[in-house]
C-alpha cells in the first residue's frame, strides 16, 4: 500500500548518512512529505535508541518554510535544499531525481537535483499563481513513485514498516525483462555525491542459474561512450571482467528536466547506463599472501595487455579497480580488471587525445599523466602510463600494508603523495623511480623475492619516465616522433618483460615456500587448537577505508588456499630502449 502524508520536522532532527558524516549530524527541513510505498521503510535506529516514525529512508519530499520579511539569498536555500537532496538520494538508493520546495508567506521557488546538479525557479507568487502551488504540492507527494523521482525497476517487499526482500527488473537486448532478486537490500557500492557518475552496485541472483551476480548502475556524460562497448570487447579474455548483459541508455537527465532535445548552454546531460557482470573476490588491498597480490596484478595486467591489443586503454588503473579472483581460481583469472567507465579508444600508431591528470586517481596516475596539465607539450596517455600506474597499486600495497596483509602506518614517501596533486606529485613520483632502496621499515614487511619484483619493475620504468617527460619539455621534432611511435609499436615486448618479471616473482616465492615446508617436521597427528592469546583475539587487520561508501563488502581476509601451479613462459629477452637524456 502507498500512502502520502506531511509531517512536520521544525524540532525532530533526522539524521544523516553518508561517507563523511559525523554520527551526530541532523537536517531539520521544516515540513516534509511521509511516504510509504515498495521504495520506503522506516528509519534505522542505534541500539536503546526509541525508533522515529519519520526519516530520510520514508521521506518523498521536503518543504522549507521562511519568514515572508527574512528574504534569504536563493544560494543560502539552494544550500540547505542540497542537504536535503543529498540526504535522499543516499537513504533512497533508487532515486534518479529530488525536487525540495522552499515556500515563504507569499513565494515558492522549486529546487531539482539529478546527476547533472540542480536546477531552481524564479519565485512563483502562490497568490497570484495557486493553479501552479497545488500543483506542485501534488507533484512532490504523487502516488506514481516515478513521478517522484524513483527508479520503479528496483522494487522491494515492506512488511511491518521494513524492508525485507527486493528485485531488480533488467531489460534484455531482445527487450525482454529478467528479475533478478536482490541478494543485499541495498547496493554495497554507492557514491554519496549528487552530481557525477554516482555509480551504484548491487548483488543480485541470476533468476535461471543461480549465480552471485554484480549489477552496476552508473550516469555517464553524454560525451563518454558506454562502458557496455568496452566490456563487450574483453568478452572471453581472461583478467578482465565479464558482462552478462547491458542497457546502455535507460533515461537522461536532460529528459528528467523537461529539456527534451535541446539542453541550455552549460548544461552537462547525464546518460544512465546498465551492466551486468561475473562477480569476483574483494579488491587486491584483501590479499593473504605475497604470492596472492603478485598473482592478482600479474593476472590483471595481462588482461590489460590483450585489451591494448584490441585498441582499448583502461586509464583508471587503482587498487579498487583490480579484484582478487574468486576462490580457486587459476591462472589467468586471479586478478581482475574492472570498471571501463574512463577507457578510450586508442591507436598506437595514430593520433590520440593527449592525457588528461583529471582523469583516474592521482596517487596511481603516472608522472607524465600528472604533470600533464603543466608542461608545454603533454602527450596522449598511453599503455605505458597504464602500466606505470600497476606500479604505483605494488607501491601503494608494499607501503600500506606487510606481507600478510595487515594495514601498516604509511611512510613519509606515501603521506606527501596523498598531500600533493598535479605537477608536484608527478615530481615526486619520477625522484621515487630512481632513488635508493626501500627504507628498512618498509621492506622489513616483505620477503626479498616479493621486494625483488618492485626494484625490477622499477628498473623497467626508469628509462621510459625520463624519456616521457624529456618529449613533454620540447615541440616534438621528426626523430622524437619516430622514437616516440616506435615505443607505442612496442607495446608487447613491454608487457612481456613486466609479465616475466612478475612470474619470476611468483616462482621465486613458490619455491621459498617449498623449501620452508621441507625444513617443518611432518605433523603425524592433528592437535587440538591452542587457546588465542589476548594478544591474538584483540588485534585488529582492519584495512584502510575505502574512497566511497562500501556499506556491506566482506573486510576479512580470504584463507589461504592452495594456488593452481603456474607455468613459466618462454619470453623474449627485455626489451632495449633507445634513451636519450
Amino acid at each position: 500500500m502507498q500512502t502520502r502524508s506531511s509531517a512536520k520536522r521544525m524540532n525532530i532532527p533526522l539524521a544523516n548518512h553518508g561517507e563523511g558524516d559525523p554520527a551526530t549530524h541532523k537536517s531539520r527541513p521544516s515540513l516534509v512529505i511521509k511516504a510509504e510505498g515498495p521504495s520506503f521503510q522506516l528509519p534505522f535506529t542505534e541500539q536503546g535508541e526509541a525508533s522515529p516514525r519519520i526519516g530520510f529512508s520514508n521521506v518523498a519530499s521536503c518543504i522549507e518554510l521562511a519568514m515572508e520579511d527574512n528574504d534569504l539569498p536563493v544560494e543560502e536555500l539552494l544550500v540547505r535544499a542540497a542537504v536535503y537532496a543529498r540526504q535522499l538520494f543516499i537513504h533512497q538508493p533508487n532515486r534518479r531525481f529530488v525536487r525540495v520546495l522552499a515556500l515563504t508567506g507569499r513565494h515558492l521557488r522549486m529546487f531539482h537535483f539529478d546527476r547533472s546538479g540542480a536546477q531552481y525557479t524564479p519565485p512563483i507568487d502562490i497568490h497570484e499563481d495557486p493553479h501552479t502551488f497545488v500543483l506542485l504540492i501534488l507533484g512532490i507527494s504523487s502516488m506514481d513513485e516515478a513521478d517522484i523521482g524513483l527508479d520503479p525497476s528496483v522494487r522491494w517487499l515492506i512488511r511491518n514498516g521494513r524492508k525485507v526482500g527486493g528485485t531488480l527488473v533488467v531489460r534484455k537486448a531482445d527487450n525482454s525483462e529478467l528479475l533478478y532478486p536482490l541478494l543485499r537490500l541495498d547496493p554495497f557500492f554507492c557514491r554519496s555525491r549528487i552530481c557525477g557518475r554516482s555509480t551504484t552496485c548491487w548483488s543480485v541472483l541470476h533468476p535461471e542459474t543461480g549465480e552471485e551476480l554484480l549489477l552496476k548502475s552508473s550516469w555517464r556524460s553524454q560525451d563518454r561512450p558506454s562502458e557496455h562497448i568496452y566490456l563487450e570487447e574483453a568478452v572471453g579474455v581472461p583478467g578482465v571482467v565479464q558482462m552478462i548483459s547491458c542497457e546502455p541508455d535507460r533515461v537522461q537527465t536532460k529528459e528528467l528536466r523537461g529539456f527534451g532535445d535541446v539542453a541550455p548552454p552549460g548544461f552537462e546531460n547525464r546518460i544512465e547506463s546498465r551492466v551486468v557482470i561475473k562477480r569476483y573476490g574483494p579488491t587486491v588491498v584483501n590479499f593473504a599472501s605475497p604470492e596472492e597480490v603478485l598473482c592478482a596484478l600479474r593476472d590483471a595486467l595481462a588482461g590489460h595487455m590483450a585489451l591494448v591489443k584490441k585498441g582499448t586503454l583502461h586509464r583508471d588503473i587503482s587498487t579498487q579497480n583490480i579484484l582478487l579472483g574468486t576462490p580457486g581460481a587459476g591462472p589467468g583469472n586471479q586478478g581482475v580488471l574492472i570498471d571501463f567507465d574512463l577507457a578510450i579508444h586508442f591507436k598506437p600508431d595514430g593520433v590520440n587525445a593527449v592525457a588528461d591528470r583529471n582523469i583516474g586517481h592521482r596517487l596511481f596516475q603516472s608522472a607524465m599523466v600528472l604533470a600533464s596539465g603543466d608542461v608545454p607539450y603533454p602527450l596522449p596517455h598511453s599503455h605505458l602510463d597504464d602500466i606505470e600506474s600497476f606500479f604505483y597499486v605494488l607501491i601503494d600495497i608494499i607501503h600500506s600494508y606487510d606481507q600478510s596483509g595487515t594495514l601498516r602506518s604509511l611512510g613519509e614517501e606515501m603521506k606527501l603523495w596523498n598531500e600533493y596533486d598535479g605537477r608536484r606529485l608527478g615530481t615526486l613520483k619520477r625522484a621515487f623511480l630512481i632513488e635508493d632502496p626501500l627504507p628498512k621499515s618498509i621492506a622489513s614487511r616483505w620477503p626479498k623475492e616479493f621486494l625483488d619484483v618492485f626494484y625490477a619493475f622499477r628498473k623497467f620504468l626508469q628509462p621510459i619516465a625520463r624519456r616521457k617527460m624529456i618529449f613533454t619539455e620540447d615541440e616534438p621534432e621528426e626523430e622524437q616522433q619516430d622514437e616516440w611511435k616506435a615505443l607505442m609499436l612496442d607495446a608487447d615486448n613491454h608487457y612481456n618483460f613486466v609479465l616475466r618479471i612478475f612470474d619470476e616473482g611468483i616462482a621465486a616465492l613458490e619455491m621459498a615456500e617449498a623449501k620452508q615446508a621441507a625444513i617443518l617436521p611432518p605433523v603425524t597427528s592433528p592437535s587440538p587448537p591452542a587457546k588465542a592469546s589476548q594478544y591474538e583475539a584483540t588485534k585488529t587487520t582492519l584495512k584502510r577505508p575505502a574512497e566511497e561508501n562500501l556499506k556491506v563488502e566482506p573486510a576479512s581476509k580470504r584463507p589461504k588456499t592452495p594456488r593452481p601451479v603456474r607455468t613459466r613462459r618462454n619470453l623474449p629477452p627485455p626489451p632495449v630502449f633507445a634513451v636519450v637524456g
